[in-house]
């Protein structure tokens, strides 16, 4: 079972697509680190927080030398947000995958050999674990390319709409 780090714009982007239930249908350990949790979920209610908890999403608290990392790792990278330097040392705390969608997390992440995905391969992740109707993974493909907010390829998009037969 692979460990998943989320960070905020993942979670906003997979609740828009009307999918973030579905993480519980993979086999993979979804963790959020706590100040993304407390801070930068806009829109996440009470009832979200339960279903997430109930669906086994843990939540990190980072320890005191954890939270020296992040304040080592955005000097660093002055660019990344608090937050994204949160969810990369969590994500190496835990010897875990990253899941963001900001470009510059992603490339600080590998070059620090963390793997990093975005929500695309959350949809892929559905897919081949039959997770998930095809029609609810088009539905988000959908809502995302519609979406001026949500910043995915629409190459990418449109080509698993096109697998999924849309």
């Amino acid at each position: 079972m692979a460990c998943v780090v989320c960070d905020a714009s993942c979670l906003i982007d997979l609740k828009k697509g009307q999918v973030l239930d579905a993480l519980q249908r993979l086999p993979h350990r979804f963790i959020v680190p706590l100040p993304i949790r407390e801070g930068e979920l806009p829109g996440f209610t009470a009832q979200d927080w339960r279903m997430l908890d109930d669906a086994g999403i843990d939540t990190f608290d980072l320890t005191d030398e954890q939270v020296t990392q992040v304040f080592a790792l955005k000097q660093a990278h002055s660019r990344l947000s608090a937050n994204d330097c949160f969810a990369l040392v969590t994500a190496r705390q835990k010897n875990s995958i990253l899941l963001t969608g900001n470009k510059l997390l992603r490339k600080v992440a590998t070059g620090r050999a963390v793997r990093a995905h975005g929500v695309l391969w959350i949809i892929d992740e559905l897919c081949a674990a039959g997770a998930c109707q095809a029609g609810v993974l088009r539905s988000a493909l959908q809502i995302w390319r519609a979406d001026a907010a949500v910043f995915l390829p629409v190459r990418e998009i449109d080509r698993r709409l096109c697998c999924l037969g849309a």
